[in-house]
């Protein structure tokens, strides 16, 4: 750790943990009550019941898939803090979080080809769906380029070490 590198002030660490730590709770909450919540759909809705266990499997994986973003996040902040951060499993967790963020892009998609196909949506949900798969494509770019920023400071730390 470099003493003249800034970092995070403790405070703002601890909230930042907090509310990924709440989020990623809220998260887990969401997986316990997807089954219910489904099941419930499928009684009150019964001629789209054949949907359920595909769309319920698509939920369950795009909220796995934002825990383990949320993890990732949470692992970079805390090497921000502890002025770590310019370490090459930070790469790792970027590109975890991309991978991440690609995934549920692509299973929103499936879950338009699915909801079109079993005649279960309505144009106001691909629409919702189209945004989503557009905010998340977005939020993959962006850390696409904090990751390409992150190698390039990576690099320069490097030489400067080796300079010194």
């Amino acid at each position: 750790m470099n003493p003249n590198l800034p970092r995070l002030s403790l405070t703002l660490m601890i909230v930042i943990e907090c509310t990924l730590g709440a989020l990623f709770f809220v998260g887990i909450g969401a997986l316990a009550l997807l089954p219910g919540l489904s099941a419930d759909i499928a009684a009150s809705l019964p001629e789209y019941a054949g949907l359920r266990m595909p769309l319920l499997a698509l939920a369950t994986a795009i909220t796995v898939l934002g825990l383990v973003s949320l993890v990732m996040i949470a692992l970079i902040v805390c090497r921000t803090y502890r002025g770590s951060v310019l370490a090459p499993a930070s790469l790792l967790w970027l590109d975890v979080i991309v991978g991440s963020l690609g995934a549920a892009a692509f299973l929103i998609a499936i879950a338009f080809v699915v909801i079109s196909n079993g005649q279960a949506g309505s144009p106001f949900l691909a629409l919702v769906q189209l945004v989503g798969i557009l905010a998340l494509v977005v939020l993959a770019y962006i850390a696409l380029k904090f990751r390409s920023r992150l190698r390039r400071a990576i690099t320069m730390r490097a030489e400067l070490d080796e300079a010194a």
